[in-house]
């Protein structure tokens, strides 16, 4: 097991403890997600891209949107840009339009975690050489609510890439953590 698969598992295992069937009691809906019926949102974030092939990382940038169907589920629809990395003067750069399903869980009244599993339509480019497909990404996080409108949010997605180039084939994992602003309406 390599280093970075090992931070993946730790990062998911810490993330979902709060899950575990002795805090499920515990859980609490908020007040940002109760009775609202179907609210939707609209949000940017910043990050750092962790191109695995290329052993690079980039500056990210996402936006996204969505709607929550009720207090646990939620659709959300993005375009992310992963930047470019360089591994040995070789230049890869990629991005990608999603679409996910989110399942959230209340930790108290202003912080939640959530799961998102979704399907990526990604452009990936090498050198002079470029492919696109669709590949199945997942995440999680948490949001904060900072006011009643607006929340903070921590994310950490996992995207695939199998890249066909003619003969030559590529599989590129790019582990995307950033930081964003929600807005919900």
């Amino acid at each position: 097991m390599n280093i970075t698969m090992f931070r993946q598992l730790a990062l998911v295992a810490l993330l979902l403890a709060p899950f575990s069937s002795h805090a499920a009691s515990d859980i609490k809906v908020s007040h940002s997600q109760a009775g609202e019926g179907k609210a939707p949102y609209v949000g940017v974030s910043l990050g750092s891209a962790d191109y695995d092939l290329a052993n690079d990382s980039s500056p990210s940038f996402s936006i996204f949107g969505g709607i929550a169907l009720n207090e646990l589920l939620a659709i959300e629809l993005g375009m992310i840009d992963f930047g470019d990395a360089t591994n040995a003067a070789v230049k890869s750069e990629a991005s990608a339009f999603y679409g996910s399903v989110l399942a959230n869980g209340a930790l108290s009244s202003e912080l939640s975690a959530f799961v998102q599993l979704g399907l990526a339509s990604w452009d990936y480019d090498v050198a002079s050489a470029d492919d696109s497909s669709v590949d199945v990404f997942w995440g999680l996080g948490l949001n904060y609510d900072v006011s009643q409108g607006l929340a903070a949010r921590l994310a950490i997605q996992q995207f695939s890439i199998d890249a066909s180039f003619g003969n030559l084939s590529r599989e590129e994992d790019i582990l995307n953590i950033s930081l964003g602003l929600i807005y919900r309406f």
